[in-house]
């Protein structure tokens, strides 16, 4: 199994009978059912399994909410846990425990060591929804707690429908080929923030259709809240309503509002009414991040750039809590953060170091920390900067979760832990599509992060061994379905090297730049079939170090790119080293298993060298 339980007393192997029964309510009932309709046989010495809404009397390790057990004898499963996620944990490690072929008599008792396990996500587009599903299904699987969706302008307001209707053709615009929202983005001569249509795939979802995504998440056990932008990344409200633009120059893409405009906040305070009424949070993440547009409309000009973002801030805090809902904000504005070279970032600015290499100014905001209300939720996004960012929000008082993070990638992860973080938030900027979650990083980081936020012991010297503990399990949930059917295995590398990047902000996967050849299988009665062969999806550079195995001491952890590029394959291919290359395995499944393979030949299209270490036919 991929988790390790606090407590996993092991004793004889036993089976499930295919007639097993349930007695539980809600999803970890449904996922109960699926294992015995999955994992049970007709002579199976399980019959019953039960759920309790308590703990075991005797428990050996801290009880808290999600806190569960699981004892199973030779003829019965008991789930304990006194909440309905608890019960889901327990119902999912079952399932688990079926997958990997490791159900016995025994105990398990585990809680996790984070209280915050999260995603933070764009809503899906209309086509997308049983992949937003499967998506929250495996957030359940790997007994995440919340779930973060960015609304923006890709969902129905009927109070403002002409900020749905510029969004649309915004989005269009945007998505015209890959690559021009980064031409907007920096095309001008001022910062801007980074462009989000590709929420909804660029359309419009309604009300109801949102409530159903939300009900379906909570019903998994997720804590699932809205993140709404304002004051930055608002070009969804700017670009419908020009007039409460901070930027007065001719900017088509205004994306920063004017705090001081009389007709901002009845805007913003209408948005989230709507919002509200759709989710009905606890929480609502108030954006704030990328925050460049300041201080230049004859409202606010000659102000305080960190007053103005704190009144906002308190402003939206505010009308928040009156309804009894807590803000959370991306808090990197609270950071002073200069670079051992110089460089500034964050709520440094570069008032006082100008960037040589462009001229652009940005005013300091870092005095803000000092002035916000001490009950916000911070996602600090900055954790690469190092320990002293955590420490300017433990200092005052804040919650803080690691946002759009990367565990594996946390320096310090453990210590980190005991100053203070609650846990961390991984994100998805892009698609729910799998190729575009894997080549994303998003099925490493989400497994790779559940080891993490649940073991008491991870840290830094565990990195190596649960990357590739991460990997295996990638690989058996991608491939887990072909285990039994008839499937052709590539061992293979190539010299052609991506700079690696994400696909997101309106970046799209180009067949044509990642196509390197196909692999032709040939069976005996002549009959002939292609395998597509294609960098970053199934096979990626020979030269990325393994991390793990005789390159891991050239790793260098303080650089994410060998990290970074080398899980873009994971969930599609596991690294390997031999004759000092790092290889990937793959997996093909046979379009013709009736049929006998003769060979398999690497045809190549395109200028790259693939080298094929080992092919075998199961």
């Amino acid at each position: 199994m991929f988790f390790e339980p606090r407590v996993f007393q092991k004793g004889t192997p036993v089976t499930l009978n295919r007639a097993a029964c349930s007695n539980g309510a809600g999803y970890a009932d449904r996922v109960a059912k699926n294992v015995i309709d999955v994992f049970g046989t007709e002579n199976g010495s399980i019959t019953e399994i039960n759920f309790e809404n308590t703990l075991p009397a005797d428990l050996s390790i801290p009880a808290g909410y999600e806190t569960y057990a699981l004892v199973i004898s030779e003829d019965k499963a008991i789930l304990y846990g006194t909440t309905e996620r608890a019960r889901i944990y327990a119902a999912v490690t079952l399932k688990q425990l079926c997958e990997h072929g490791e159900l016995v008599t025994g105990r398990i008792e585990d809680t996790p060591d984070c209280t915050y396990r999260g995603y933070r996500a764009y809503l899906p587009g209309r086509n997308s929804f049983q992949l937003f599903y499967d998506t929250v299904d495996l957030l359940a699987y790997y007994k995440y707690n919340y779930l973060s969706l960015e609304v923006g302008g890709a969902m129905e307001y009927k109070r403002h429908p002409e900020i749905n209707e510029v969004w649309r053709e915004y989005a269009k615009d945007t998505h015209r080929y890959s690559g021009r929202t980064k031409e907007i983005q920096n095309g001008y001569g001022w910062c801007k923030n980074s462009i989000h249509t590709d929420n909804g795939e660029g359309d419009i979802l309604t009300q109801d259709e949102v409530r159903t995504l939300v009900e379906y998440a909570k019903s998994r056990g997720l804590t699932v809240y809205p993140e709404v932008p304002t004051l930055s990344h608002c070009d969804y409200l700017c670009m419908a309503h020009p007039e409460i633009r901070e930027r007065a120059e001719d900017d088509q893409y205004p994306d920063t509002y004017c705090p001081n405009h009389p007709d901002t906040y009845p805007l913003v305070f209408d948005v989230m009414e709507e919002i509200i009424d759709v989710f009905q949070p606890e929480i609502v993440n108030i954006g704030h991040d990328e925050f460049y547009t300041m201080c230049l409309c004859p409202r606010c000009k000659g102000k305080k750039p960190h007053d103005v973002f704190a009144e906002d801030v308190k402003k939206i805090h505010g009308w928040l809590k009156e309804r009894g809902i807590r803000t959370a904000m991306w808090g990197e504005k609270l950071l002073p953060t200069v670079t051992a070279k110089g460089r500034t970032y964050g709520g440094a600015g570069n008032a006082a170091t100008h960037w040589p290499e462009d001229k652009i100014y940005i005013p300091e905001t870092y005095y803000c920390q000092y002035l916000l209300p001490r009950d916000i939720l911070m996602f600090n996004w900055y954790y690469s900067f190092g320990l002293q960012t955590d420490f300017v929000y433990h200092t005052h008082g804040y919650e803080m979760v690691f946002g759009n993070v990367s565990v594996s990638n946390v320096k310090y992860w453990r210590e980190r832990r005991k100053f203070g973080a609650v846990g961390g938030s991984f994100s998805n900027w892009g698609s729910y599509h799998p190729e575009y979650m894997q080549r994303n990083n998003q099925y490493y980081q989400m497994i790779f992060g559940a080891y993490a936020f649940w073991s008491d012991t991870y840290d830094d010297s565990c990195r190596a061994e649960i990357m590739k503990k991460t990997f295996s399990e990638a690989f058996r949930l991608h491939f887990g379905e072909i285990k039994g059917k008839s499937h052709i295995l590539v061992t293979h590398t190539t010299d052609r090297k991506h700079r690696y990047f994400t696909f997101v902000d309106g970046l799209f996967i180009e067949d044509e730049v990642y196509h390197l050849g196909r692999y032709q299988v040939t069976y005996t009665d002549g009959t002939q079939a292609s395998l597509d062969v294609k960098y970053g999806t199934n096979i990626s550079n020979q030269d990325i170090a393994c991390c793990w195995g005789e390159h891991a001491a050239d790793f260098n952890p303080e650089s994410t790119l060998d990290a970074t590029a080398l899980s873009e394959v994971c969930y599609s291919a596991i690294p390997s080293e031999a004759d000092g290359k790092t290889f990937y395995t793959t997996a093909y499944e046979n379009p013709h298993p009736e049929k006998t393979v003769a060979s398999v030949e690497y045809i190549s299209e395109s200028d790259a060298t693939v080298e094929v270490l080992a092919v075998k036919y199961q």
